[in-house]
């Protein structure tokens, strides 16, 4: 058996093979990262044994780099570990004993671990799960671009026209938008009549903003604190952050179609686990897209403790002797699917009587709302856990049974 770790990077991926005496069998190489070079690879190990069964070959899950390596490999049928970087970092300091790092020392650590047969495999989603993860994360980050674009919107409205929130208290409505498109300053506005301001609106169906608004608004801009100091230029600023977010927002419905198209037309086996996993009051489609593209498919963990960990859901402990210490909530995990589990778990509480039940009796046990949050988040992990891997319908009598005393 030889056992292969590739260190892989943006250009080149260094190698080492080690035999079953754990010795180097070949003096270590690079190869470029690219296909000339994944077939340079294939036929070195090629000169050592022409039967793939003999190679284990240990990649870490760098995402971008290793994906296509991984791919090739194991289209060439070849078994590809991919290891999680934590596992092989904290394993190259118990190996080498020393803060050192380097590519060839990082594929030596690889192939090393490979050979004491203690690390564990890193999970691969098929095609669909991943274009679920990939779909995810880009609407992760359009929420993230929405934020900013609409807190520095904010920022510049409070001090251009800061009197508009007594008629619009929230400035992100489709009303509010119109107007501070066409009207962006308070001295803009206090030029305007009012057959102007509501003339805008004429397209825009269900809006109430009415002749004695329009009124209002123009008297308050006409007595605003703001001044006209750098007039066009912050209007130029605002119009453009605010094309921006429509675009952004657009994209982002955009995204939550082809989510839900995937879950619901492309995803196969699991149309009725979605089902039953929306019968769980406070679980909705965000919650099980994020959690089924972050994770994957939920059978295959073997428990709800590995289910939790894998999420990153338990507090970091320390022990020592007669001392033991319990600190916050682990930082290793799944942002996303922790985020998404959070947010389930508050509007849970708001609609799911038993966990809202939970929620005040961890509260009023001292424990802070957040800390009760986090432990809803749990409790619904375990919920959603057993409501997909025996696809049966949520069933609060089956869920919390009463402890005999």
């Amino acid at each position: 058996m030889f056992y292969v770790g590739i260190d892989v990077a943006k250009e080149k991926h260094y190698v080492c093979i080690l035999d079953d005496t754990r010795e180097i069998a070949v003096k270590p190489f690079w190869i470029y990262s690219d296909i000339l070079g994944l077939r340079n690879l294939v036929t070195k190990l090629a000169e050592l044994s022409l039967n793939n069964d003999d190679f284990i070959i240990g990649v870490e899950s760098t995402g971008a780099f290793s994906e296509n390596l991984y791919e090739y490999l194991t289209d060439a049928d070849y078994k590809v570990i991919l290891l999680n970087s934590y596992q092989t970092a904290k394993f190259r300091d118990f190996s080498t004993g020393r803060k050192i790092k380097n590519d060839s020392i990082d594929a030596y650590v690889i192939a090393e671990l490979l050979s004491t047969g203690k690390y564990k495999e890193s999970f691969i989603s098929n095609d669909d799960y991943q274009s679920l993860k990939v779909l995810g994360r880009l609407k992760a980050s359009l929420m993230d671009k929405i934020k900013t674009i609409k807190r520095e919107v904010s920022t510049v409205v409070a001090t251009v026209n800061p009197e508009i929130t007594k008629v619009f208290p929230n400035i992100f409505t489709k009303t509010a938008i119109v107007i501070i498109k066409a009207y962006p300053t308070a001295v803009d506005i206090s030029k305007a009549t009012p057959q102007k301001l509501t003339k805008i609106f004429r397209h825009i169906k269900g809006n109430n903003f009415n002749d004695e608004k329009a009124k209002f608004l123009i008297e308050l801009s006409k007595s605003s604190i703001y001044g006209g100091r750098a007039q066009e230029a912050r209007a130029l600023m605002i119009r453009t952050n605010i094309k921006i977010l429509e675009l952004y927002c657009q994209e982002k419905d955009e995204i939550e179609l082809q989510i839900n198209s995937l879950l619901y037309n492309k995803i196969e086996t699991i149309d009725s686990s979605i089902e039953n996993l929306k019968s769980i009051p406070g679980v909705a489609d965000k919650t099980i897209s994020a959690l089924l593209g972050e994770c994957g498919d939920i059978k295959r963990f073997p428990s709800v403790k590995s289910f939790i960990g894998y999420l990153g859901l338990y507090p970091t402990q320390y022990q020592s002797g007669n001392s033991m210490r319990v600190g916050r909530l682990a930082k290793r995990g799944i942002p996303i699917a922790k985020h998404a589990l959070y947010m389930a778990a508050v509007a849970s509480v708001m609609h799911n009587e038993q966990l809202r039940k939970i929620f005040r009796d961890k509260v009023s046990a001292g424990k802070s709302k957040k800390e009760a949050l986090v432990i809803i988040s749990k409790k619904l992990a375990a919920i959603i856990y057993s409501v997909f891997k025996y696809n049966k319908p949520y069933e609060p009598s089956r869920v919390f049974i009463p402890r005999k005393r």
